[in-house]
């Protein structure tokens, strides 16, 4: 098996030789050294000549681009050698006479062989036999060598896998590049992302990189990113200063060398997206043929259009996006066809297989699915349909946003009737999760009648089950019974019982009934067990654990939470990891792990906000708020209570007065007794529409009551009296002067120091202050990393790493001497500004 490479850049002034190719440069250097003959495999455009430049700097090199023959091999090889080609001379004396001043060159010389595809394969016997003479020989080529003599290296793309504070190798190239052409740096965040998007959709191949930096003249990096469905116009230079001045003519080249079958079978491939399988590729290509599909994959895989990604279990091939358009557009528009149709079918087929025996698998299979999607129009509205349900499934790891788009565009399409209700059946959920009530319940109604209609009694009774999740948003309890008990009725099957189960006693927990729902919580756990329903075992277990918190049982919940979060990690559930870390988060807050609390809050907000989950994430700051008031810290506490109200209407109204209450004790911790007056008059009002007997309580105990004696043990109460402990004596820490800090990082005032320090041309200090203030503001509490502080004050460049946190600790001593002794704290690894310490931005 031959020997893969990482790839290398095209060089050009401005950039590093070294971006990306380290590892490859030793590779090839080492089998230079012990090989005769080498050939450099590689698609095109993968910096195959500029690796090969580095590796043989001292040698003689031949570019055989216009070579076609063997004739035309002789005579650029002598030009090379500086030997004379006599016209009389046959093609077995110039071969000699190669070899002759081959030998005269040394064994430790190395002749280069640049660009050797296009040459028929009766050439490569000749450069086999040239590498008996005494140099060294290395060939760069698309195609493989038709010779065991040659030692081959693959050579891959750039990577385009991030490091954990700076660039992938292949975003690192373009902003080197951009930077050269445009004559200044790209290190914002939005221009980050964008090139890190563009590096992706370039493939990593130097040449593109390349032509697309030139643009970054004209373009934004988001601009130069909207146009890149229109690469082939864009990626070209008109002046010719490449090798190759046009990344089209550059595939063109390729695609020429293949057979008329090669061709096709390229063009029917082009129909995958993110790789696929040798089964997928012999259901696309057919087995009819004369050649059987896995020749077509080894015969394209030697002419470097097929690249190879390793899978424990089997391995997946792809094609470059630029290699699959120019194949696309060079395609029949029937094989195409035929081709899509054949995907469809068997990508759907595949996907639910995965999904129920391997569901980690279905991720593999994701881009494909979104591919039969959006070619609903070709391959029918029945196998959209079917993709965009699988889409929907958590191992997919899409943002409900984006699956709500999938299923629009499945739905527009038409289909069978059955298909379109389970589809709306999903959308009514997600919209429900994006808290989108409205068109929520109407999906949901619509899917009923349909199911009515043809009469699905399984999926009528889930129609009927989302509509009771929908009323649980709409805090409208006793309803969400009613249609959970005419879910029942509409199918009776006994596999459903532990999700109704679990659902009824989500309905009573939030009604403080926790006796009730215990029991019921109590008797799915079994249930579910039995019947193999891991995501409601996994939701029975979290369910029991926040009611055993709230009641004060907190090492229970605690034991219950942490059993059910592997299980949502394992089913690839990320918004209900995201709410378990959250509880988990308020166990350690009802322990007293302020510190640690904090720190689970704002990890476990990622996965939520990433999802786009309205209910989750207003429950979640409301809790990680509650945090931060026990820790002194009410302007930060207060910015997450605003953010949690504005969702609390739409999705969880019940939770509305609870909000108030802690807004208005962030009031009177702030000194504000006006307001935290009239949102404490607010939040009764809006509690008092309600049954939540133990916020109720709470309210009275913020106002300074005192807890009943039967709620007194209850979660909630118990932090509201924590909390309105701390009101009195924060009164007279608020007057303490804040630390103001310019939004650009540009000056800061120390706390009460009384005069600007300014930060206009300390770059590095101003990025590291920058940073601080955001994590402060986003996490508070919680440490800024290293990793994190030498990004955002070196940002792309590449530093050796003691270095690195030599340079940070040098600006943390600089911004120290400069006024912030006192506020600027270290915590294990990291830095933080003080949480007690009152910030203002301007």
């Amino acid at each position: 098996m031959p020997e893969a490479l990482p790839a290398a850049p095209n060089d050009r002034p401005g950039s590093s030789p070294l971006v990306g190719r380290q590892e490859a440069l030793a590779k090839l250097t080492s089998a230079l050294a012990n090989q005769r003959l080498v050939t450099l495999l590689g698609p095109p455009g993968v910096g195959k000549t500029r690796l090969a430049l580095e590796a043989a700097a001292t040698g003689l090199f031949c570019d055989l681009t216009e070579a076609r023959d063997e004739a035309a091999l002789l005579l650029h090889v002598l030009h090379a050698l500086g030997a004379s080609a006599p016209l009389d001379a046959s093609a077995a004396a110039l071969s000699e006479r190669i070899r002759a001043a081959l030998g005269e060159m040394g064994p430790e010389a190395v002749l280069v062989l640049d660009n050797f595809e296009q040459l028929p394969p009766a050439a490569d016997k000749l450069v086999a036999a040239w590498a008996d003479a005494g140099p060294r020989i290395l060939v760069t080529t698309r195609r493989r060598l038709a010779t065991d003599a040659a030692h081959a290296l693959v050579l891959a793309p750039l990577s385009l896998q991030r490091a954990e504070a700076g660039w992938s190798d292949a975003a690192a190239l373009l902003a080197a590049r951009a930077a050269f052409f445009a004559g200044r740096p790209f290190d914002t965040a939005p221009e980050r992302e964008a090139i890190e998007q563009l590096a992706a959709g370039l493939d990593g191949l130097p040449l593109a990189l390349e032509l697309a930096a030139a643009r970054l003249r004209l373009l934004s990096p988001a601009q130069l990113l909207d146009k890149l469905s229109a690469r082939f116009r864009l990626l070209r230079r008109p002046d010719g200063s490449l090798g190759r001045s046009d990344l089209h003519e550059s595939l063109g080249a390729s695609f020429s060398m293949l057979g008329e079958e090669e061709r096709g079978a390229l063009a029917a491939l082009s129909v995958f997206r993110g790789g696929f399988t040798l089964e997928a590729a012999e259901a696309v290509l057919g087995d009819d043929g004369a050649v059987w599909p896995l020749d077509h994959l080894q015969s394209l895989l030697d002419h470097s259009v097929l690249l190879i990604d390793d899978d424990p279990l089997e391995k997946r091939y792809r094609l470059l996006v630029c290699v699959r358009e120019y194949a696309a557009q060079e395609g029949d528009a029937a094989l195409l066809a035929g081709a899509a149709r054949r995907h469809a079918q068997h990508t759907v087929e595949a996907a639910g297989k995965h999904l129920a025996a391997d569901p980690r698998r279905l991720l593999l299979e994701r881009e494909n699915l979104v591919a039969v999607v959006e070619r609903a129009a070709v391959v029918g509205a029945d196998h959209a349909l079917r993709a965009a349900d699988l889409l929907t499934a958590p191992p997919c790891r899409l943002p409900y946003a984006t699956v709500e788009r999938y299923l629009d565009l499945a739905l527009a399409a038409g289909g069978d009737e059955r298909l379109r209700c389970r589809a709306l059946v999903r959308r009514g959920t997600i919209r429900r999760f994006l808290a989108r009530l409205d068109e929520a319940d109407a999906d949901l109604q619509a899917a009923a009648e349909i199911a009515r209609a043809v009469g699905d009694r399984p999926l009528l009774a889930e129609a009927l089950a989302g509509l009771g999740h929908n009323a649980s948003a709409h805090a409208a309890y006793p309803e969400t019974r009613r249609y959970l008990a005419a879910a029942a009725e509409a199918d009776p099957d006994p596999r459903h019982e532990g999700r109704a189960l679990v659902m009824l006693a989500n309905s009573y927990c939030n009604e403080d009934e926790h006796d009730h729902a215990e029991a019921l919580f109590r008797q799915a756990l079994p249930v579910t067990r039995r019947g193999d329903e891991d995501h409601w075992h996994a939701m029975a277990l979290l369910g029991l654990g926040v009611l055993r918190l709230e009641v004060g049982a907190v090492e229970e919940a605690r034991s219950l939470v942490t059993e059910a979060l592997p299980i949502f990690r394992r089913l690839a559930s990320e918004h209900w990891e995201g709410v378990a870390i959250g509880f988990l988060a308020r166990c350690s807050q009802e322990r007293g792990e302020l510190a640690q609390a904090l720190a689970r809050y704002a990890e476990g907000l990622v996965p939520i906000e990433k999802a786009g989950v309205r209910r989750a994430e207003a429950v979640a700051r409301l809790h990680f708020a509650s945090a931060l008031l026990e820790a002194g810290m009410p302007a930060d506490a207060a910015g997450q209570l605003r953010r949690a109200h504005g969702l609390t209407r739409s999705t969880c109204a019940d939770h509305e007065g609870f909000v108030l209450a802690l807004l208005a004790a962030a009031a009177r911790m702030l000194g504000d007794e006006g307001e935290a007056d009239r949102l404490f008059a607010r939040a009764g009002e809006a509690l008092g529409r309600y049954k939540r007997p133990i916020w109720r309580a709470a309210l009275e105990v913020l106002q300074g009551g005192t807890p009943p004696a039967d709620l007194a043990a209850c979660s909630d109460v118990r932090l509201a009296c924590r909390i309105a402990a701390k009101l009195p004596q924060h009164l007279a820490a608020t007057t303490a002067p804040p630390l103001v800090v310019a939004a650009d990082g540009s000056f800061f005032e120390a706390p009460g120091a009384g005069g600007r320090v300014p930060l206009h041309r300390r770059k590095a200090i101003r990025g590291v202050l920058r940073a601080l203030v955001r994590h402060r503001q986003e996490k508070p509490g919680v440490a800024v990393e290293l990793p994190l502080l030498i990004e955002a004050g070196w940002p792309g460049e590449r530093i050796v790493v003691h270095a690195a946190a030599d340079r940070v600790y040098a600006a943390i001593a600089t911004l120290r001497r400069l006024g912030l002794r006192g506020v600027l704290l270290q915590q294990d690894e990291g830095y933080l500004l003080d949480p007690d310490q009152p910030i203002e931005l301007r």
